[in-house]
């Protein structure tokens, strides 16, 4: 009897602690995502945390699917995610998963500038036409004199193998014909040291090309191939450039640095993750951990209320 009345007593201190308002449950019976999301935000600008996971809990996992999905653009739809999980953390629902997270990020495009940590050194012609070609798709440029990340020397090399083989080629009557021939392969490799995270890493690149040569065989009517038609050693070196770039574009969508422009919801919502990452913490941007000035800027800037950070992811 003892139990029971214990119990009863805290069921009813825990119904005191979560009791909402009219206005409040007027807003969780509606189920509207989009401003239970925003309702939370101004819970936690308010320190009330608990109505904030009470408000966020409200959005189902299929709303915010929805809402994720039907976003003008990746920045938009990073900020609904952040604003589930600056509420509820990573454990309950709702929440983005982090494939299509990191998806989101990728798709953001922030400008970010790269660049020699010695601006008196020559920039590569090759780095800046790799660089000037995937522009508006990854949101890089360089910038020799004040680069938001470091980008060290491009160093590309093209390797060529050969190896015996046997081909099925045509006599000059069309038949088919096995014959001796040489398999050659072309690799051109690029790699470049980058500043990520605070940290300088190698990445690197390749691009491939595969072709078979023969002699010529006048018993068998078989005329020669005696050069591999793969592109330019100019054009597998471009080639390795290129994809080199769009992993170092890659890399610093899911790591961007600190010192990106948060002059636009696409640099704010990276200047909130870049945060994060530093601080180990995935919620410090949401508690309006990091540049004072940088979290009330992007407030103002993403319609948040002060104190409720950047909702990044």
């Amino acid at each position: 009897m003892k139990a029971s009345v214990c119990l009863l007593a805290l069921l009813a201190l825990l119904a005191c602690a979560h009791a909402h308002t009219p206005a409040q449950s007027a807003l969780l019976q509606r189920a509207d995502c989009a401003a239970l999301l925003r309702a939370a935000d101004e819970a936690r600008a308010a320190s009330d945390p608990s109505l904030a996971r009470d408000f966020a809990l409200g959005c189902s996992q299929e709303k915010l699917g929805a809402l994720v999905a039907a976003s003008p653009s990746p920045a938009e739809a990073l900020l609904w995610c952040g604003r589930a999980r600056a509420a509820l953390g990573n454990q309950d629902k709702p929440r983005c998963e982090p494939k299509q997270v990191g998806e989101l990020y990728l798709a953001l495009r922030t400008p970010i500038t790269l660049g020699p940590s010695d601006p008196d050194s020559e920039p590569d012609p090759l780095l800046l036409a790799a660089l000037a070609a995937v522009s508006l798709e990854t949101g890089l440029s360089f910038d020799k004199d004040d680069p938001q990340v470091y980008v060290g020397v491009l160093e590309v090399s093209l390797d060529h193998t050969t190896s015996s083989t046997v081909a099925t080629v045509p006599d000059d009557k069309g038949k088919k014909l096995r014959v001796p021939a040489t398999a050659h392969r072309f690799v051109a490799r690029a790699a470049a040291q980058v500043e990520l995270s605070g940290k300088t890493r190698t990445l690197r690149a390749s691009e491939e090309a595969r072709d078979t040569t023969w002699d010529a065989l006048p018993q068998l009517a078989v005329a020669a191939r005696p050069v591999p038609a793969v592109p330019s050693e100019q054009e597998l070196k471009r080639k390795s450039a290129l994809t080199l770039l769009r992993l170092i574009a890659g890399a610093l969508a899911a790591t961007p640095p600190e010192s990106v422009d948060a002059t636009d919801p696409r640099g704010c919502v990276s200047y909130g993750r870049a945060v994060n990452l530093s601080s180990g913490d995935a919620s410090a941007a949401s508690r309006s951990l990091g540049d004072p000035d940088k979290i009330a800027a992007c407030e103002r800037l993403l319609g948040e209320p002060a104190g409720a950070g950047i909702p990044s992811p």
